[in-house]
């Protein structure tokens, strides 16, 4: 009998276990329907960051891999965030009807490749009938700006400036603030270069050129035109001791006589003029050092002392006629210590200076710019301006200057004789430092 009893009260339990279940399966599934039915909107995005002054910063663009914040209504219940036309993994646990956290793929979202109909936006959807489409822009990592084809042109040359995330570009800002919106042409695949045509008026002083694209700005090492460096130029800025091989009287036939590309600027020498130098041979051109690298002169009033060795450097500009077939360009700063101490290598046809490989300097056909930090020099790794300055007051003899040495590759490659002829002009101590540049301007 008292088993029977038990028997009733464990099947009412169970009964009543299972219409509980019953309800609340059916309050959630009522609560899912009305949840999947309920409209969305975002009113506002939130960029976070941790490490920066506003953790939670109302913003109206964002970058991939950033997280960020929507603000609206509507959110529990949404199965996909779509970013750029691209499914975006989003994490559940952080979503509340009226917020939600995001993390932009990194590696997938597509940003300025993205179809027309989707790029710059955040979909949100619950199901094929009910979404919502913020627009919204989408950039890539921040650009940056890393070189020029020609730091010293004239107007009217179409330069090529490098740099990563160059998509898209609309602006562009030359020192004296002179501003191009036209005739820009960007590498909006991969976004490493673009061209532009040179302004009149650009600011002799020099400075940084700052550009305007789909990613956003970016300043440039502030090399460009940097006019007060020079210490040779053929024409009007002279300092010049002797040459081997070469002498200092200009050159001043215009090359090259064709294209939109920058061209001689008045006078302008040459190495290898006979296009046959042979192997382990060289030629020099010496500037007078004393009294141009003493911390008293303009140079160093100009370039910071304790500037560091990789934040300035030597340019100058040349005009390859040939295919350079052999040789580097050695900027020797500091003359008495051996033929390898205190100087820079240009050697576009050994990559590394490990191998040898003519077809990797492709020639532009125009005059273009090489730069050669002090960073170059394992003799001056880890110093300043100052401590160049001081080797070259200490060097045995007081110049310093570019050759052009038909050397080789030790146990790689012995050099034949160079067929290139070389042009040079504009040679000039520049600073290589890059203004700091932030999305936002309190931080």
């Amino acid at each position: 009998m008292e088993n029977r009893v038990y028997k009733k009260l464990w099947i009412g339990f169970v009964l009543l276990s299972l219409s509980f279940s019953a309800l609340f399966l059916n309050a959630c599934k009522d609560n899912d329907s009305g949840n999947e039915n309920a409209a969305m909107s975002i009113t506002k995005v939130y960029l976070e960051d941790a490490t920066s002054s506003v953790t939670d910063r109302l913003v109206t663009f964002a970058r991939l891999g950033q997280t960020i914040r929507l603000e609206g209504s509507g959110f529990v219940g949404v199965k996909k965030v779509y970013i750029n036309g691209y499914s975006n993994y989003f994490n559940p646990v952080y979503v509340t009807n009226n917020s939600m956290l995001v993390t932009i793929d990194a590696g997938k979202a597509p940003t300025f490749d993205a179809p027309d109909d989707v790029r710059n936006t955040i979909r949100l959807e619950k199901n094929e009938s009910n979404y919502f489409v913020y627009d919204f822009d989408i950039r890539s990592a921040a650009p940056t700006i890393t070189g020029f084809s020609h730091s010293m042109p004239q107007a009217g040359d179409r330069i090529t400036i490098y740099g990563t995330g160059l998509q898209g570009i609309t602006s562009v800002t030359f020192p004296g603030n002179v501003v191009v919106t036209d005739g820009i042409v960007s590498d909006d695949e991969d976004g490493k270069f673009f061209e532009v045509t040179v302004p009149r008026d650009i600011s002799k002083d020099g400075g940084s050129v700052f550009a305007t694209g789909s990613n956003g700005g970016a300043y440039s090492p502030a090399c460009f035109n940097f006019t007060k460096g020079l210490f040779h130029n053929f024409d009007d800025v002279q300092n010049y001791s002797w040459g081997s091989g070469i002498d200092n009287t200009a050159l001043t036939a215009k090359i090259p006589t064709s294209g939109d590309g920058p061209k001689s600027q008045g006078g302008y020498q040459v190495f290898n003029s006979g296009g046959n130098l042979a192997g382990g041979a060289d030629q020099r051109f010496w500037l007078v050092s004393t009294p141009v690298f003493t911390p008293a002169t303009a140079i160093t009033n100009l370039i910071a002392a304790a500037t560091p060795v990789d934040q300035c450097g030597i340019q100058m500009d040349i005009y390859v006629e040939g295919t350079w077939n052999s040789g580097v360009i050695r900027f020797v700063m500091a003359d008495g210590y051996g033929s390898s101490r205190y100087c820079m290598l240009y050697q576009p046809v050994y990559p590394n200076g490990t191998a040898y490989d003519p077809a990797a300097f492709v020639n532009p056909g125009c005059w273009f710019t090489i730069t050669l930090p002090f960073s170059l020099s394992a003799d001056f790794t880890g110093k300043t301006l100052g401590d160049v300055v001081t080797q070259m007051s200490n060097a045995s003899y007081a110049q310093f200057g570019p050759w052009f040495e038909n050397s080789g590759v030790k146990d790689v490659f012995d050099p034949a004789p160079a067929t290139e002829k070389i042009y040079f002009d504009n040679i000039r101590i520049v600073p290589l430092t890059t203004p700091a540049y932030s999305d936002f301007p309190d931080e």
